[in-house]
């Protein structure tokens, strides 16, 4: 007598525990990206950055993506759970509540081929006992044993175009190896084109002009962002602070946010909130200060504009009781403390790593060079012990 096997409806996953992964454009945490011939694991999804998906591919080093770089290089995910295609394992301990009320522990070495794969629900099929059972896509434990793979028919190397992410990857390590910085001073249109065909020199095998074109705007784009930030432009970097005094003598911080290397000029954000574009004259014409930070020691750092009209010092301690041990002294050193400030929410310590820090408020003495004497004074104490 035959017997109809009923399937059987998973209401919830007890054990492990499965929360819904964070994804961007269909892409999650280690999914499967394809790009023509070359497969990558996806390592990291952020949603906060600007290039918040990132793929290693083939042993490579990892890359990170815009949602438009994905749709440019048309990188896809692979589908890992093929209906009929498909053999997947249960991780040990797993623990499932049915719809009638009953509780399945699956044993890890029973193995599973996948019948149906929908947008939210996934049926599964024991290979021995044949009986079924059906998930929540999202919350199904199972991992992929085995695939069922017909052999590709292989195509010789030398005979195969590049595809845009080699071109991509080719790109990137000419203009790291090869690629003279000097000529950002006087960067132009035809000053790249110029090193565009020097790199085109390199490659041996065929390419898509429209793939390379694309390849090398997206990488020479992320090569200038590189150096504005690790190089800069006349000493120049992203994130130096700036400082201009105002017509009633009052000081405005801000930071160089963006490097225009073809300009030759810089993007100026304000704390006040104005964005303005200089070149390096017009800064200097401006008056507008460099602050430079300066770490004497773990425990004491400064601030100081290239004009030196601002001096703002900083001492930090590993606990509030030294701090407040330390108190009397540094006043009698370097002159009036602010009050004392838990550092542990702020996001900029001033190089110093100690929560608990006092600001200068007024220094002893009027010259700068003597402040500065004061400073280094209180960097060659042991402020880990009591005075």
């Amino acid at each position: 007598m035959a017997f109809l096997l009923v399937m059987k409806i998973v209401e919830k996953v007890i054990y492990p525990i499965i929360t819904k992964p964070e994804s961007i454009a269909e892409f999650s945490l280690n999914a499967i990206a394809r790009q023509r011939n070359h497969y990558g694991i996806v390592t990291n999804i952020n949603s906060d950055s600007y290039r918040p998906i990132t793929i290693n591919w083939d042993k490579n080093e990892p890359f990170a993506y815009t949602e438009d770089e994905i749709r440019v290089l048309k990188i896809k995910i692979v589908e890992q759970l093929l209906p009929q295609e498909t053999i997947v394992s249960m991780p040990p301990g797993t623990t499932v509540l049915l719809e009638n009320g009953e509780q399945i522990k699956f044993d890890y070495r029973q193995k599973f081929l996948v019948e149906n794969n929908s947008d939210r629900l996934i049926i599964i099929q024991n290979i021995d006992t044949k009986e079924t059972y059906q998930f929540q896509l999202d919350y199904f434990p199972g991992q992929v044993f085995v695939h069922f793979i017909e052999p590709a028919t292989v195509t010789p190397l030398e005979n195969l175009p590049l595809t845009q992410h080699e071109l991509k990857y080719k790109a990137e390590i000419w203009l790291l190896l090869e690629f003279n910085c000097l000529l950002l001073n006087n960067l132009t249109p035809t000053i790249e084109q110029q090193q565009k065909q020097k790199w085109l020199q390199n490659l041996d095998r065929p390419f898509n002009p429209d793939e390379l074109d694309a390849a090398w705007q997206i990488s020479f784009s992320q090569f200038l962002q590189t150096q504005a930030e690790k190089v800069g432009l006349y000493g120049l970097k992203i994130s130096t602070k700036i400082l201009k005094q105002t017509v009633d003598n009052q000081f405005v911080f801000g930071h160089i946010s963006d490097i225009d290397f073809y300009q030759s000029s810089f993007l100026l954000q304000w704390d006040d909130g104005e964005k303005i574009s200089l070149s390096y004259l017009e800064m200097k014409a401006l008056a507008i200060s460099l602050v430079s930070l300066v770490k004497l020691s773990d425990r004491v750092a400064y601030e100081i504009s290239s004009e030196r009209e601002l001096l703002k010092a900083y001492i930090g301690f590993r606990t509030k009781k030294l701090a407040q041990a330390w108190l009397k002294l540094l006043k009698q050193i370097v002159g009036r403390l602010s009050n004392l400030k838990d550092c542990r929410r702020e996001e900029k310590r001033h190089f110093l790593e100690k929560r608990w820090q006092y600001s200068v408020e007024k220094f002893r003495h009027k010259k700068i060079s003597r402040r500065l004497q004061d400073l280094e004074i209180i960097a060659r104490l042991d402020l880990e012990k009591p005075p």
